[in-house]
């Protein structure tokens, strides 16, 4: 699989006092991107491509509605999806120049993403995007629009994929991706696998366990072994039992980290990247068009992950490397 890489100097979120309020590191994608550029030089040019628009309203609608759009013109409601009560003092351009632009650009890496992967069969990283909290009629815990779903719908639209096809959703950031799985609750093709911190947001899920053998509450505290071992076991039944699989979704939030303030669980720097490890070579064995999405992580470790997990990506054509 010839991997590719989708990134803009503009998914930062330039606003330098925003860490005194919440642990979101906004540079980690440029940070990350720094790394992963001064390792692998002038052959990042050949698999690098930039979204250069945000993602039109045409495009979010397919998901989202048109009363939550609107909503986001008023700063109390971003201060809500963000967490941040002080932020609905600040107008609201601001706040839609620094946050909502940047957020709609990696949203459209996303969709650019899953093109792309469609189309030649890649494995696609995008720096950024995997906002799995947002729904359809509202965002939470950072995340304003539901980039997976939006890249299914437009990819479908697009006549990329199929109403029939099987997609996958590998979602192993630390807190349940309670948003997508909401806006594709109506669809059997999309197939979820979600190990999740269940003692932390948005808690457990509610639906029958031998319905949904793979969302996978995992207990605080747990650490490499334990949870590389489910893991390990859990994702290579998923993968076999979806063989047919047209597209697969990697959510890698890095939030699993021991130091994260947000996440419950304790996995080591070196276990996160096994796990990245593990997950990448099993997709790429199985040559399933992939868009992988960096999603949560809130540590001064966070953009080094992020870059770890690139070089992954960048070698799944060179196993030598």
């Amino acid at each position: 699989m010839n991997p590719c890489l989708i990134y803009s100097n503009k998914y930062d979120f330039n606003l330098s006092w925003l860490n005194k309020f919440h642990p979101f590191e906004g540079r980690k994608f440029s940070k990350a991107w720094d790394i992963i550029y001064s390792e692998f030089e002038r052959e990042i040019d050949s698999l690098w491509v930039e979204p250069i628009e945000i993602v039109s309203d045409e495009v979010l609608l397919k998901v989202h509605n048109q009363d939550y759009l609107d909503s986001l013109s008023y700063s109390s409601v971003i201060s809500k999806v963000v967490e941040i009560k002080l932020l609905r003092f600040i107008p609201h351009y601001i706040l839609y120049k620094l946050l909502i632009e940047p957020v709609r650009l990696a949203c459209n890496g996303t969709i650019l993403a899953a093109e792309l992967a469609l189309k030649n069969n890649n494995m696609v990283m995008n720096i950024g995007g995997g906002y799995h909290h947002a729904f359809a009629d509202h965002g939470e815990g950072f995340c304003f629009f539901a980039d997976a779903a939006l890249s299914i719908a437009n990819s479908k639209d697009k006549k990329h994929l199929n109403d029939d096809d099987k997609i996958l959703m590998i979602d192993l950031d630390a807190h349940r991706g309670n948003g997508f799985e909401a806006t594709i609750k109506d669809t059997s093709k999309v197939k979820n696998f979600d190990m999740y911190g269940f003692q932390s947001y948005p808690g457990i899920h509610e639906g029958d366990v031998d319905e949904f053998p793979y969302m996978i509450p995992l207990k605080a505290g747990m650490s490499d072994d334990k949870y590389l071992s489910i893991l390990e076991e859990n994702l290579l039944s998923f993968l076999d039992e979806n063989s047919d699989a047209k597209l697969v979704f990697y959510n890698a939030g890095n939030d699993i980290l021991d130091t994260d303030p947000l996440g419950s669980l304790k996995v080591s720097y070196s276990g996160i990247i096994k796990r990245d490890k593990f997950v990448v070579e099993q997709l790429a064995k199985r040559a399933i068009p992939t868009v992988i999405m960096t999603s949560g992580g809130y540590t001064k470790q966070s953009y080094k992950l992020i870059a770890e997990l690139a070089k992954l990506v960048v070698n799944t054509n060179n196993p030598t490397a």
